[in-house]
Formats: structure tokens, C-alpha cells, sequence
């Protein structure tokens, strides 16, 4: 389950009503984690019940590998190969090609590419986006670089992180590096830095071929997929085979949960044990994702639903865990604001409409915390009703919540509404100089710096790259087998620890880092998270971290600190779901978010939600690919689904987790083993 929301703090209150307690996260939400140790221990604690239990008699199965050939050491794998960015250079020969149209969507090109190229135009579109803007281009130009910086501008991409690099991918998500290969299809879409790709979802029910797998899209928003043709009758027995005897209670990652159990997930599941066959899924999955390594993706996971059981609405990524733990700033960001706004009205004088004018009901004053903020809300609150806003963000209590503070004349709504959710500030924002329609009243929200955890982890991302790019030339000790290969464990934390204390006197330390940085290095180095805590009050540590690291790995590995990026942190990306037999009736996977229906008028006992969006159906040999974070590689809450409970018999499924990084390492950087 979920972390709650905090709850709102003493405020003063209107002399009307008191305000709406700050809305709970949404109902009954639950992260999945799994720890491969701690369910083997379990299984033995846990007596499988029902009458219907499969029967392991383990027949010989026919698989696609060799299950007697000695199996490596993952980091002497294949497991940990990761396919390098191939970013787009500029040429000093080259111009901004000329824009033609916006909106565009992506089956006009796909349907229509001889046409394209007679008109000599291009369509690009962002990352798992269904429209995007056309371009004037011929294969003669080539200049692949500026055609893309130019649509990604046009398409708000932030210039800061195109500096990063740029790549183009077609719509099979391979890499476009040559005129001829844009040429081929005249449809291209564009990744930022160490973006990951996401499939566009086109349209629902649109179709694909995917390596001769079958991929149909269920839903655009979230991105769910129906999959067909990735797995054999064989490969589905042998799945339960596998895992079978080791079914354990399903746990969840909750405050909520001190046991690691709870009620609203009643299944059973067990991660099957490292094989050849659990890693040749994991190189599958990692090629219909499309991801750069087998390693993103986790062993397989078994579950079983007996009849009744059930998993309620949650997501499967992480949430309960800040590796930044920076306070919010968003309130500082309002008052910076309001001034801003405030002054800038004064200076226009009579261009500014009456009402945005001061002592008028629109005009910016942070020290008015009922009349202004109120009609600041409504603002917004009126865009939102529009675009469905809260729908959007999977945050319609939220909606309610401002809501029913604004008519009750509730005091300090904003500032409770910024604090716990900052990312609407930006969107309240702009619902106010929607309606002042002055271009000098357009504010420009200043960028904060990284912080060295963002680097930190970003680097690692970088250095991994590097390693499979540099091969055999890179030192023994940081090839992937090497003790000093860079990875997001703990352990490697303390490596870092280790290489700064021993380049560096106390008193070097000291002069560089600030009084009492040598003491917590020596206390932390054995800590969880030991050095990302001291990063987070360090930043300069980053650099002799870098500078210990980088002595030890030579030259080739010099690493430039990008200026601005987008933040990244371990996390999941894009789940799999096998169905491994056919449920008689029931056992859905439903995604309440999805405006979609394949089955409608469902009713399960002790799950409403099944009821609600977008259910897919347990249809043996047929598998659930959706997304937990958007074309622009955050966390997506509309991603939120859960496991109906089966009316009529069991359920078996196979989970197949992967993330933005190895899911190994990223599962022991939140501290679940891995």
C-alpha cells in the first residue's frame, strides 16, 4: 500500500468552515516488491489451500534452451551487455530545415509514406507519442542532427537536455543514424539522453509485428498492450513447474504493512530460480521493450490466484522511498512568483486588464490566503473540468479536495495544494496568464542545479555505457566481472567511500568538503545508502568520487558533468504479464485509469475496481505489456491496475518486472536484495 499523503498541517482557517482534511493517496494502492531470499524462506512458513491445486508431475517440456549447459556467472554474461546510444552529430554545413504542419498524427505518415517522400517531408514525434510535427527534408540534406533539434524544440523539448544528446528511433524503436534508414519509412521519433523507449500506442486496437510477436494496443492512456505469440504452451507449464512448491504469501512494500503483508493482496508467488531459461525471458522481455540490456529486466516471477483471491489497485513501481529527500520548495516558488507578477503589473500600468490590476480579485498577493487564492483555484479548476485534468493525472480526489475548500472559503488551500502536490503549480500557473493574455506577464520558472544524487546516478548510467563501448581496452578491474565496476548497489557506495578516504589525508578531505566530512565518510561506509546521504549535504563530494573512481578506470573514462538534466532514479518501467492458463471466469487484470472496455458488467467480491476502465482478460498464452512510466521516462499513476479475483477456478500468471537500469542492482539500491 501506498504511503499516505502527510496530513495538513495546523493552518488558519476560515471564519466560514475549516478546510477538507488533504485527500489519502487513492484508496487502496499497493507497490509490489518481491525478494527472491525472503520467499524462498517463506514458501516453507505458508500451506498452499483449495481443491483446485496443479499437480507438479514436471513432464519434460519442450524448451527453447539448454537447461544442462553449465550456466556463467551473471556479470561474465550476456545478462549485463548493454547496446550503446547511437546520438545523432551536428554539422557546421547544415541549416534549420523549414517547418510545415504540427499535430500531425503518426498514421498519416505511416499510411501515406510514398506520399511524404515525394513531398519531401518528415514527421517526428516525441517518445511514445501519437503526433508529432513535419519537417521539409530529402535524403540529399541528410543533417539529421539539426532536423531533429528543430522538432524537438517545436515540440517543447527542453534545450538543456537536447544538449545531452539527441537520437532518432524509427517506429520499430531501432536507431535511425542515416539519411537512407529516415528515408524508409519518413516517420522518427526522438529520445533524449538515456531516454528508454516506449511504444506508441497509435491507436486502440491498432496492430503490430514485433520480431513475429503480436502486439495490439488496448489502451492509449495508460499504454496497455495485448500480447500474442512471445511464449509456448511448454514454456507456460514449465513456468508453473518451477515454481510451484516454492509459492509463498505475496508480500507488498508498505508502511502499512510492518509484516510485508496485507489484505488487499491474497495471492501467492514465487521468483523462479536463475536459469537459462528465466534469463532467455529476460532477453526476450528486453527486446519487445526494446530496452539496452537483459539485464532490465528481473527473473521471472510466479503467481497464483485461488479463487477469490485477489491483488487491489496499485502500481508496480516504487514510491516509498526518496533518494533525494529534498524539502519542498514549491511554496518559496509561489511567493517568488506572486511578486514577480505583482511588480511586472505595476510596470505595464493601464495595458493590464482591470481585474489583474492591484486590490482587484486576480491580482497576485501571497499574503492573501483566502480571496486570491480562491479565485486563483477557480481559475484552474475551470481549465481542469475542460481537459480533464485530474482524470488525467490520477488525481481526482485531489480535484474534490480543492474544490470543496474553494466553495467552503477555506484559508490556505494553495498552500497546502503546492506543498503536497508542486506539480500542479506550474499548471495553476498558467491558468492565470491564460486569462491576463499579456506576453510580458508569461512567467519563466527558473531551473534549479542537479543535485549529486541526480549526478550520481546519472554517471553510473554513463560509466556503464562507457565500459561496453571501450571493450577490451578498459582496465580488468572495471569491466563488468571487475571489482570495480560501476553498478546502483549499496555495496558500491561504499567501494566509492573506500577510494575517497584512501586518495585523500583527513585534513585534504577537510579542506575540500567541509569540517566533520572525514568522520561521517568513516562512519557511513558500511551504511545503507551511506554515501547518497552524504551526497544529498555534500555536493562537492560527487567530484572526488569522480576523481577517485575515473584514477582507477584511466582516461578513457573522463566524465563531463552535464550542466541540466532530467532526474533519474532507479525504478520500474514496463511490466509483462503472462496469463498462463485459461481462468473459467474472472481473474482479470483490470487498469481503472483507461477509458477502454473488453469486458464490461464485471462483478468481483471484494474488488469494485474490477468494475471500472480498461479488464483484460486471463486467456492462456496471451501476456499484458503496460507501461509505469511515460514517453518521457517519469512515473506514471495512471499506470495504477490490479489482479481480479478468479470467479471460477485459479489463476496462474508470470510476472516479468522490468526498470530503467539492471533490475538487480536497482532492486538492492531500494534496499530489497537484488
Amino acid at each position: 500500500m501506498k504511503p499516505t499523503e502527510p496530513e495538513p498541517e495546523e493552518k488558519e482557517t476560515s471564519p466560514v468552515k475549516e478546510n477538507k482534511s488533504i485527500p489519502p493517496s487513492s484508496g487502496n494502492k499497493l507497490v509490489l516488491y518481491l525478494l527472491p531470499v525472503l520467499l524462498a524462506i517463506l514458501a516453507g512458513y505458508y500451506t498452499l489451500q483449495g481443491d483446485n491445486d496443479v499437480v507438479n508431475t514436471s513432464p519434460k517440456r519442450q524448451l527453447a534452451v539448454d537447461m544442462v549447459a553449465p550456466l556463467l556467472p551473471k556479470y561474465e554474461s550476456e545478462v549485463v551487455r548493454i547496446e550503446p546510444r547511437q546520438l545523432l552529430e551536428p554539422s557546421p554545413a547544415c541549416t534549420t530545415p523549414e517547418f510545415k504542419a504540427e499535430g500531425v498524427h503518426v498514421l498519416e505518415a505511416v499510411e501515406n509514406i510514398q506520399k511524404f517522400r515525394d513531398e519531401k517531408s518528415v514527421l517526428l514525434l516525441l517518445n511514445g507519442e501519437n503526433e508529432g510535427v513535419v519537417y521539409s527534408w530529402e535524403v540529399a540534406q541528410d543533417c539529421l542532427y539539426e532536423l531533429t533539434k528543430a522538432a524537438a524544440l517545436r515540440l517543447n523539448g527542453d534545450p538543456d537536455y537536447i544538449a545531452n544528446g539527441i537520437r532518432l528511433l524509427n517506429s520499430d524503436g531501432k536507431p535511425i543514424t542515416t539519411a537512407q534508414e529516415l528515408d524508409t519509412e519518413r516517420v522518427a521519433y526522438i529520445l533524449f539522453d538515456f531516454q528508454l523507449w516506449v511504444w506508441s500506442g497509435v491507436k486502440v486496437g491498432y496492430e503490430r509485428n514485433v520480431d513475429g510477436i503480436h502486439m495490439k494496443t488496448l489502451s492509449l492512456s495508460p499504454i496497455v498492450f495485448g500480447i500474442e505469440n512471445f511464449f509456448t504452451s511448454d514454456e507456460a507449464d514449465f513456468a508453473i513447474d518451477q515454481g510451484l512448491e516454492s509459492l509463498g504469501r505475496s508480500p507488498v512494500d508498505s508502511k502499512e504493512a510492518p509484516d510485508g503483508y496485507h489484505s488487499d493482496r491474497t495471492s501467492f508467488t514465487a521468483f523462479l530460480p536463475d536459469s537459462a531459461y528465466t534469463r532467455d525471458f529476460r532477453a526476450r522481455t528486453a527486446k519487445l521493450a526494446r530496452l539496452p540490456s537483459p539485464g532490465y529486466c528481473e527473473r521471472m516471477q510466479l503467481l497464483r490466484y485461488q479463487t477469490g483471491q485477489f491483488f487491489r489497485k496499485h502500481e508496480d513501481y516504487f514510491s516509498s522511498k526518496s533518494f533525494l529527500e529534498e524539502k519542498s520548495t514549491t511554496l518559496d516558488e509561489y511567493i517568488a512568483w506572486t511578486k514577480w507578477a505583482s511588480a511586472t503589473i505595476e510596470s505595464l500600468g493601464d495595458k493590464v486588464p482591470t481585474q489583474f490590476r492591484k486590490g482587484q480579485i486576480m491580482h497576485p498577493n501571497f499574503e492573501d490566503r483566502t480571496q486570491w487564492q480562491h479565485a486563483l483555484l477557480s481559475a484552474f479548476l475551470e481549465d481542469a473540468a475542460i481537459t480533464h485534468y485530474f482524470e488525467e493525472h490520477a488525481a481526482v480526489e485531489w480535484g474534490t479536495w480543492i474544490k470543496e475548500n474553494v466553495d467552503n472559503r477555506a484559508t490556505g488551500v494553495l498552500d497546502q495544494l503546492v506543498e503536497s502536490k508542486s506539480y500542479m503549480f506550474k499548471d495553476i500557473v498558467h491558468a492565470w496568464e491564460k486569462r491576463v493574455q499579456l506576453e510580458e506577464l508569461n512567467y519563466s520558472f527558473p531551473k534549479k542545479a542537479p543535485s549529486a544524487v541526480s549526478h550520481y546516478f546519472r554517471w553510473i548510467r554513463w560509466a556503464k555505457e562507457r565500459v561496453e563501448i571501450v571493450g577490451d581496452k578498459a582496465p580488468e578491474n572495471i569491466r563488468t566481472n571487475g571489482d570495480d565496476y560501476p553498478t546502483y548497489r549499496m555495496q558500491f557506495q561504499t567501494k566509492l567511500i573506500e577510494f575517497v578516504m584512501t586518495d585523500n589525508t583527513k585534513e585534504e578531505i577537510e579542506a575540500k568538503l567541509g569540517n566533520g566530512v572525514y568522520e561521517r565518510l568513516n562512519d557511513n561506509k558500511h551504511v545503507n545508502d551511506g554515501l547518497i546521504q552524504i551526497l544529498r549535504d555534500v555536493p562537492a563530494l560527487f567530484d572526488a568520487v569522480l576523481a577517485s573512481w575515473t584514477k582507477r578506470a584511466g582516461d578513457q573514462f573522463i566524465y563531463s558533468k552535464p550542466v541540466q538534466f532530467q532526474h533519474f532514479e532507479p525504478n520500474r518501467f514496463v511490466t509483462l504479464f503472462l496469463y498462463l492458463n485459461d481462468v473459467p471466469e474472472g481473474g482479470e487484470t483490470v487498469f481503472p485509469y483507461s477509458k477502454e472496455r473488453l469486458v464490461v458488467d464485471i462483478t468481483r467480491e471484494g474488488m469494485e475496481e474490477c468494475s471500472e476502465g480498461l479488464a483484460v482478460p486471463a486467456k492462456r498464452l496471451k501476456a499484458a505489456f503496460f507501461y509505469d512510466q511515460t514517453g518521457q521516462n517519469v512515473l506514471d499513476p495512471l499506470s495504477l491496475h490490479g489482479g481480479c479475483p478468479p470467479a471460477r477456478g485459479d489463476k496462474f500468471g508470470a510476472n516479468l518486472f522490468t526498470w530503467n537500469v539492471d533490475a538487480d542492482e536497482g532492486s538492492n539500491a531500494w534496499g530489497f536484495g537484488g
